[in-house]
């Protein structure tokens, strides 16, 4: 799986940084924050950036069941009081990013700009579906701060949401804590989604 990234770049006769990114839930955000620091430093110009969960094995789902990560019923209820693990799901995609003066130039399609990314790690916690509170906080202040927006400006978020009862409380009130997303998650405007 290592080299793929680098057979798709010989197939299309892609140049410029060409690597495989495994870092489980956050594999294709990291790949995104990859691409958008390659394009911001001037290493590319555009970046092809892509996630891909296939279940070819029942190592990982036999793994995951003895973690007791995976709800009984195979349904992830992210952020619900009835949180009791995810359910595992199969799927790719893949985006293009450029610079704005970039793709208006080309005439693409804009779906979405994107002002900033980080990436950070929680360090030591309770466990693996136990985030850090104050890391995501001081993750989310760093790129608001790199971005030039306030936090009542955003109006979604990407979150981990482990669906579980011990995960998602902390990971909710680091979003919501005013220095994320200016508002209370729970008491979130129809205008803004999570």
């Amino acid at each position: 799986m290592t080299v793929l990234s680098n057979r798709i770049s010989y197939t299309f006769d892609l140049h410029g940084p060409s690597l495989t990114v495994d870092t489980a839930c956050s594999s294709s955000l990291v790949a995104t924050h990859l691409g958008f620091e390659a394009i911001a430093s001037g290493q590319a110009s555009m970046a092809l950036v892509g996630g891909v969960n296939v279940m070819l094995s029942p190592m990982t789902t036999i793994a995951m069941c003895k973690g007791h990560f995976l709800a009984p019923d195979g349904r992830s209820k992210t952020f619900d009081a009835a949180a009791d693990g995810y359910g595992r799901g199969e799927g790719a995609g893949i985006v293009v990013l450029k610079r704005l003066t970039d793709a208006v130039r080309d005439g693409d399609r804009v779906y979405a700009v994107l002002r900033a990314t980080g990436v950070n790690q929680d360090g030591r916690t309770d466990g693996m579906p136990m985030p850090n509170e104050e890391a995501q906080r001081r993750l989310c202040q760093d790129v608001l701060a790199r971005s030039g927006l306030a936090a009542s400006d955003i109006a979604y978020v990407e979150a981990h949401g482990t669906g579980t009862r011990a995960g998602d409380p902390l990971e909710a009130r680091a979003l919501g804590s005013g220095d994320c997303l200016g508002y209370s998650v729970t008491a979130a405007s129809s205008r803004r989604s999570m």
